[in-house]
């Protein structure tokens, strides 16, 4: 019988990215941990070989991840977490974008579980049920970072956008703002919706009004974020604070509220969502919901390498937390 390593990681009470780092003689081993493997190895006779070891698993050492965007660094931080691990178990990482778009995402999906890769990470908005039923009859490996999709045999990292959407309100809300006004993303993406309802929800519970004129769109882009917040501010209703489904709305936001000689947060309080790099750099700096992006592709990756190993992981929703980061902006 074939020595794996996952025998060896069994055998030595670590896991098998600890095993890999060994082998790979990468940092981030004890010595007497190393030690303790090296002799485990050496006792089981285990010879590593990528190329013998592939063709007799029928695997090529790659997965395959499908995300929306690059350009947006909230993407760019799943990315590297996402290949952060997977060098850990000596995979190489196939990247696709799809802008989003529908039919993009079917074919990229469809390109990947045609053999091209031995597990997929999927960050998608439009695959539906019956997409994904026929996805896992392939039997091709495959992880969420995020969805909507109500099937509890899908293995999904996520986390609650709405509970979060509901904490930013509702610290505006403390703060003494009445008129917050929200810039949606993308109007069809769940977890817009998700934050939206949040967002909802807070004003509800604290008998404030809905109000039609203070929710704009931004399209997750900066540009968009920018032109809603000028029509907002521009408006006779004016808000005292917006909560942009995004960082990159809430910082074309403040680009517009800044033209406008607003004072931030003094005239407008102004919240994003993810944390992106750039949120901590402006000035003022950017108040947000932070997302464990880094740990959200390091978990995927996870799920998706013991599901390659014919493991079966008990929990197929693994909820990661949100924080609230308070910065200069409210």
């Amino acid at each position: 019988m074939t020595v794996t390593i996952k025998d060896i990681a069994k055998a030595a009470n670590v896991s098998k990215a600890t095993v890999s780092y060994v082998l790979n003689d990468k940092p981030g081993v004890s010595k007497k941990t190393r030690q303790r493997i090296l002799g485990i190895i050496k006792e089981m006779n285990y010879y590593p070989n990528v190329v013998a070891r592939g063709l007799a698993g029928k695997r090529i050492g790659m997965l395959g991840l499908v995300i929306p965007d690059i350009t947006d660094m909230f993407y760019a931080s799943i990315i590297r977490g996402v290949e952060q691990a997977a060098n850990n178990f000596n995979y190489t990482l196939n990247l696709c974008t799809t802008h989003a778009d529908s039919q993009k995402e079917r074919e990229v999906v469809d390109l990947f579980s045609s053999g091209r890769v031995d597990g997929l990470i999927i960050m998608t908005y439009h695959l539906d049920k019956d997409y994904l039923t026929a996805l896992k009859k392939k039997g091709i490996p495959f992880v969420f970072i995020g969805s909507p999709i109500e099937d509890e045999s899908i293995y999904t990292v996520i986390v609650d956008n709405e509970k979060a959407g509901y904490r930013a309100t509702e610290y505006l809300i403390k703060a003494g703002h009445q008129k917050i006004a929200f810039i949606h993303g993308a109007r069809d993406a769940w977890d817009n919706q998700d934050r939206f309802q949040g967002y909802c929800d807070a004003l509800i519970n604290y008998r404030l009004p809905l109000q039609q004129e203070l929710i704009k769109s931004g399209d997750f882009q900066r540009l968009g974020g920018y032109q809603a917040a000028r029509e907002l501010l521009c408006s006779a209703l004016k808000p005292t604070a917006i909560f942009a489904a995004n960082d990159q709305m809430a910082l074309g936001a403040l680009t517009a509220a800044s033209e406008l000689g607003f004072k931030v947060p003094a005239d407008l309080a102004i919240i994003g969502f993810d944390d992106i790099e750039a949120a901590s750099l402006i000035e003022p700096a950017l108040t947000t919901i932070s997302q464990p992006t880094m740990e959200m592709g390091e978990k995927a990756v996870e799920l998706v390498m013991a599901l390659i190993d014919g493991e079966k992981p008990e929990r197929r929703k693994t909820f990661l937390q949100t924080s609230l980061v308070r910065r200069g902006t409210a």
